[in-house]
């Protein structure tokens, strides 16, 4: 167990978990909040608009792992900045985030948004919209290691307008 495995524990007791009843044993009711505590935060800003509809994004970097410790993609959101994106199941984009090992590596996915109506469903303006498919064996992020941003297209595909991402990462050792 390391510090911040003891830290949180203490914190669990400290807000009596596990009284009247409590959670499962060996779980929490308030481990995902003591955990958030706990969480980063990467944003990456899409600072255009796609030129034309079938313009694609190949992998683009946004983040390297500073510390000593493997971190894991928990979630993500996309919120387009002035201008909505219509969800469309065949003319459509494709967003991931991806990782690599750090060590020259090829990217792989570990979070994907679809603009299908299946998926994401349609933008309004300044609206966001979570990342519906995560790609477990893909999340981790190992020290050194990179986060990237790439968007592939459908059909014709659509255009991606200017776009804020914000990446949750946990550390994966406690």
């Amino acid at each position: 167990m390391s510090f911040i495995g003891d830290f949180m524990k203490a914190v669990d007791g400290a807000l009596g978990i596990g009284r009247a009843g409590g959670p499962l044993p060996g779980t929490s009711v308030l481990e995902p909040v003591v955990n958030q505590a706990f969480d980063l935060w990467v944003d990456f800003d899409k600072a255009a608009a796609d030129g034309a509809a079938g313009t694609a994004t190949a992998d683009t970097f946004i983040w390297t792992n500073p510390y000593d410790f493997t971190l894991y993609l928990q979630s993500a959101r996309m919120i387009t900045l002035g201008a909505g994106l219509t969800a469309d199941n065949t003319n459509f984009a494709t967003v991931t985030i991806k990782t690599d090992n750090g060590a020259g590596g090829a990217t792989a996915i570990g979070l994907t948004l679809a603009t299908t109506l299946t998926d994401s469903g349609t933008f309004s303006s300044n609206q966001s919209k979570t990342f519906n498919t995560v790609t477990g064996a893909n999340i981790a992020l190992v020290a050194g290691a990179n986060l990237w941003f790439n968007i592939a297209k459908s059909g014709t595909g659509v255009v991606v307008p200017i776009s804020s991402y914000f990446i949750r990462l946990r550390r994966g050792e406690y």
